[in-house]
């Protein structure tokens, strides 16, 4: 038994020598690509997206528990066309998502953010919108109020921390002699503030037609909705230390925008192409 021990031994140390075999090892171990996980051969990055899923028609579950909504088809479609990374999609309430995001848990949101002032000092946003969010004006069934430019010397509430005060300033801004009055207000709700209107404190209350449709169904009031007067350009939102994965996203969101994919998505979950009626419309905000 020594003997054969002997040369089991000196076979091995040959083997290792020649390169063929490794006695005394283990086999399978690779690197990793920072704190990003990979998959297959380690050139597929795993990113983390947050989401929600109470926002029909942008995010929401069907009768499976599956996320649907345009942003979902949105995120689908740059998974298949960045091919260098992989979507995990997750979903959680709104609070939650920024504190997923700030936590390194996220590395992008898409949930029909702004690009509002406080937000670009913490976090990254491509330069392409993925989506527009089309505003009109609730008012008065009787009020012959249609347009931006009807509002002139009008009264309407804001909330001065909302990226919505930010386009009516800035209306007001780009029309001298024509401004309305913006009156501050916080913690106003979407049914007070239609109350306002009703009740004639205030002319008008710059709002979505969803909104409206569902809010004064339930209130019952005499008010009517114009044609759209503003819109809103929505970004998704990335971790300050995700430049790159920004960029891929910002260039495939031009790329999909320019042969007609986010308009395809957009009759399909919308109804109509946002991007074709509205791009005119994106609001125009204060330079820096």
């Amino acid at each position: 038994m020594k003997k054969l021990s002997k040369v089991l031994a000196v076979l091995c140390a040959l083997m290792m020598t020649a390169g063929l075999a490794s006695c005394g090892s283990s086999s399978g171990s690779s690197s990793s690509s920072g704190s990003s996980a990979a998959s297959g051969s380690g050139d597929v990055i795993v990113k983390h997206i947050g989401t929600g899923s109470s926002m029909p028609p942008f995010c929401s579950l069907d009768d499976n528990g599956e996320l649907q909504g345009y942003d979902i088809a949105v995120m689908k479609e740059l998974d298949e066309r960045l091919t260098q990374y992989e979507f995990d999609i997750q979903y959680m309430d709104f609070s939650a998502l920024i504190v997923s995001l700030d936590a390194g848990q996220l590395d992008m949101v898409s949930h029909q953010l702004v690009k509002s002032e406080a937000r670009k000092e913490k976090y990254l946003f491509p330069e392409q919108y993925y989506c527009l969010s089309p505003m009109s004006l609730a008012v008065k069934s009787d009020s012959d109020i249609a347009t931006m430019a009807d509002m002139a010397g009008k009264k309407i509430n804001s909330s001065p921390t909302s990226y919505e005060h930010t386009m009516l300033t800035a209306w007001n801004d780009a029309h001298p002699g024509e401004e309305m009055n913006i009156i501050a207000v916080s913690d106003l709700s979407t049914a007070d503030g239609y109350k306002q209107v009703a009740s004639g404190q205030v002319d008008a209350a710059l709002t979505y037609s969803s909104t409206f449709e569902n809010v004064n169904a339930e209130l019952g009031l005499d008010l009517k909705l114009t044609d759209v007067v503003m819109c809103e350009d929505t970004y998704q939102m990335f971790g300050a230390d995700e430049q790159e994965f920004c960029d891929a996203v910002n260039e495939e969101l031009k790329k999909m925008l320019d042969d007609g994919t986010l308009s395809k998505l957009s009759e399909e979950y919308f109804g109509e192409d946002i991007f074709t009626l509205y791009s005119d419309m994106v609001a125009i905000v204060p330079e820096d």
